[in-house]
C-alpha cells in the first residue's frame, strides 16, 4: 500500500531559496504536499516535515534561533538546509532540534528520500535519530570525516569487522580510526563512545 504524501513546509529568509525549494518539491505531488504558514500566528504547524534554511540563523536574521526552536516545538520534524560555507550554522540548527540536514545542492530524489527517512524516525530531533552528512558539519573535537563516520557505525552496534566491510577498508584501519576518535572525544570503551554519540547526534542514517 502506497504511503500518503508528506505534508511539507519551507522556511527561508531568502526569496530565491524559498521559491526554488517550493518549485522543486512541487514537481513531486505524489510524495509531497506543500503547506504554507497557518493564518493568524504565521507558524507552520501540524506538518510532517519543515525544511528550514540554516541561513535564518545568521546574524542578519535570527541568531538566537528562537524561530527555529518554535518550529521544532510546533512540528514533528525540521530538516535544516545546510550552508556549506558556514558549517557553524548547520551545527547550530542541530543544537536547536533539527532532525536532519540537507545539502544545498541535493537533487530532488535525495531530498525526498531524506524527508521520508526523517519522517520515519523516532522522537522529534532526538540526537540518536538525526540524519546528518558529516561533511556538512563543524565537526566536534577535531574529528575527521572518516572518524566521525566510524563513530556513527560504532553507535549503530557494528563490530570492527562489520565496519571494515561497510567502508571497504581493513580491520586494522578501522581500529586506527576508532583509537583516534576515542582519544579525541575522551572515551576509552565502546559503551562510552555509544553514549557520547547519542549525546552529540552522531549517526550513520
Amino acid at each position: 500500500m502506497a504511503r500518503a504524501p508528506l505534508t511539507v513546509g519551507v522556511v527561508s529568509p531568502h526569496e530565491l531559496v524559498l521559491t526554488g525549494l517550493t518549485a522543486m518539491l512541487g514537481r513531486h505531488p505524489g510524495r509531497v504536499v506543500l503547506r504554507g504558514p497557518a493564518p493568524g500566528d504565521g507558524q507552520l504547524r501540524g506538518l510532517d516535515v519543515v525544511v528550514y534554511d540554516a541561513a535564518g540563523l545568521g546574524p542578519a536574521h535570527d541568531p538566537s534561533g528562537a524561530a527555529l526552536e518554535r518550529l521544532v516545538r510546533a512540528n514533528t520534524r525540521v530538516v535544516a538546509l545546510a550552508r556549506p560555507h558556514d558549517p557553524a550554522l548547520t551545527s547550530s540548527a542541530l543544537d536547536r532540534g533539527a532532525a536532519g540536514v540537507l545539502r544545498m545542492d541535493a537533487p530532488a530524489e535525495e531530498m525526498l528520500d531524506l524527508l521520508d527517512r526523517v519522517m520515519r524516525s523516532g522522537a522529534r530531533g532526538a540526537a540518536s535519530n538525526r540524519h546528518v552528512d558529516a561533511r556538512l558539519l563543524d565537526l566536534p573535537r577535531g574529528l575527521t570525516v572518516r572518524e566521525f563516520e566510524v563513530l556513527g557505525l560504532v553507535a549503530s552496534g557494528l563490530s570492527n569487522g562489520e565496519i571494515a566491510d561497510r567502508l571497504f577498508v581493513s580491520v586494522n584501519t578501522v581500529k586506527t580510526y576508532v583509537r583516534a576518535a576515542y582519544r579525541k572525544i575522551g572515551v576509552e570503551r565502546r559503551s562510552q563512545a555509544v553514549i557520547w554519540c547519542a549525546q552529540h547526534g552522531v549517526t550513520t542514517s
